[in-house]
């Protein structure tokens, strides 16, 4: 018997570094965890994703090169069955009994720009529902003579949208907390970096670049649509420690702590070949809860507490108020202006616009970060703020095995054959120790603990 070669997460890491779509030599650079989030949570998770942030920041790039792993060029031009691809002229069409029949036969639904979709009625009532993860009823009369009722089932979607677009600034209020929204960042560093990569990529030869061979591309294409048939629920015997990574301070938190168990269990579902499983279940090792951590524990507590990725450096340059006694002086000298804010973000790097900013502040001071000065352009704060989350990955582990040993003991000695201190890193390959302590927000690894 063959034995099936085993893709790892840095197989995936190391296509986007070098992938080929419609044909071309097109890479994806940096925002390594949010192109790996994408094809976790919508191919294998099942979840809808909007991949967001400036243009030029990969956004439709990361889309495309996700969507060609799985279905191929094919699928990009709206030619695999197994996929829906919805661009702004689907949005002119009406649904008919033979569009529905298309829809039905797909499995995952991509769009390319959100905004150009949601100029019909039609599809963006049925993609908010499919976000909802509800089906969509549609009945119309035909010629008087009879009343057609398509009945469209909910399929994962994945799509885009730039921050600060004209047509749609933002996510209809009824779809932020019905997808899942991946930030892809930009700075001044960040884009020197990219035009260096992209100047390395047209300087040398085939061979000295990083490339997966056919062979590896293939096995890891296999291995991502295994998991996507997987049906067997996914156990996380860790699941009570490493949820203390995401700050219970706000309700909006619940969400979000559902969507990090997800990026979990889809890393999980990807090892499958590897993960100890019976007839129901598949389980979670302390690895796939470190390497979830990893990809997705910055990211999922930004959105836990309402911050974007340029809130905390904000929130770090307004000032502090003068607190006397139980006041707080709301004065000129204990405040900021937007203008100033903007252009503290400038020296470092990141360039956004007023209008992006206004909405930022907006944000932050909806989630009381920051205070307003009336009727002024001006903030401040009146508290110190600790972002940092910590998590003691030895009593995750042995968290994993004593769960395993209570609840399911007719599988627990085949679980603990895994070397469950170990993980190997999505983004170099190496197999590491996982540490016993981490901490994230500027803090430090102690390996000592």
């Amino acid at each position: 018997m063959i034995q099936k070669r085993k893709s790892n997460l840095n197989d995936l890491h190391r296509y986007f570094e070098s992938c080929f779509v419609l044909g071309k030599r097109d890479p994806i650079l940096e925002n390594h965890e949010t192109r790996i989030l994408a094809l976790l949570l919508w191919a294998i998770a099942g979840k809808s994703v909007c991949i967001r942030g400036e243009s030029g920041s990969a956004k439709t790039k990361i889309l495309n090169a996700v969507t060609a792993l799985i279905y191929g060029d094919e699928g990009l031009a709206g030619r695999n069955p197994s996929v829906l691809w919805l661009n702004s002229s689907s949005a002119k069409g009406h649904l008919t009994e033979d569009s529905a029949h298309v829809i039905t036969q797909s499995k995952r639904c991509v769009i390319p720009e959100l905004q150009n979709i949601l100029t019909s009625q039609n599809l963006e009532a049925m993609i908010k529902l499919w976000m909802e993860d509800r089906p969509y009823i549609y009945s119309k009369n035909e010629m008087g003579r009879r009343t057609v009722r398509i009945i469209l089932d909910p399929k994962p979607i994945l799509t885009n949208l730039a921050d600060g677009n004209e047509s749609l600034p933002q996510l209809p209020v009824e779809m932020r907390r019905r997808v899942i929204s991946l930030p892809t960042f930009s700075s001044k560093e960040l884009n020197e970096k990219v035009h260096h990569l992209k100047a390395v990529s047209r300087m040398l030869p085939d061979d000295k670049l990083v490339k997966l061979s056919r062979i590896e591309t293939s096995g890891l294409k296999n291995q991502i649509k295994e998991a996507m048939g997987l049906d067997k629920r996914v156990i996380n015997p860790g699941a009570d420690v490493i949820r203390t990574t995401i700050p219970a301070i706000y309700t909006m938190s619940n969400t979000f702590i559902d969507y990090y168990f997800d990026v979990i269990e889809a890393v999980t579902k990807f090892h499958h070949r590897e993960r100890a499983q019976d007839l129901d279940y598949i389980y979670s090792t302390p690895a796939d809860n470190f390497i979830g951590f990893l990809l997705a524990g910055s990211i999922f507590r930004d959105m836990s507490i309402g911050i974007n990725p340029i809130g905390k450096e904000i929130i770090d340059f307004v000032p502090k108020a003068e607190v006397w006694g139980d006041l707080v002086t709301e004065s000129e000298s204990d405040a900021v202006h937007i203008d100033e804010i903007t252009d503290h973000l400038s020296t470092k790097g990141i360039n956004r616009t007023k209008k992006m900013i206004e909405y930022t502040m907006e944000r932050l001071v909806d989630t009381n970060f920051v205070r307003r000065l009336n009727k002024t352009n001006k903030y401040y704060r009146t508290q110190d703020f600790d972002f940092s989350r910590s998590v003691d990955w030895k009593g995750l582990v042995d968290a994993c095995i004593t769960n395993m040993e209570s609840n399911s003991p007719h599988i627990a000695e085949e679980y603990k054959k895994d070397d469950l201190h170990m993980y190997t890193d999505p983004f170099t390959g190496e197999h590491k120790n996982i540490p016993m302590t981490l901490q994230v927000y500027g803090g430090h690894i102690d390996e000592g603990v």
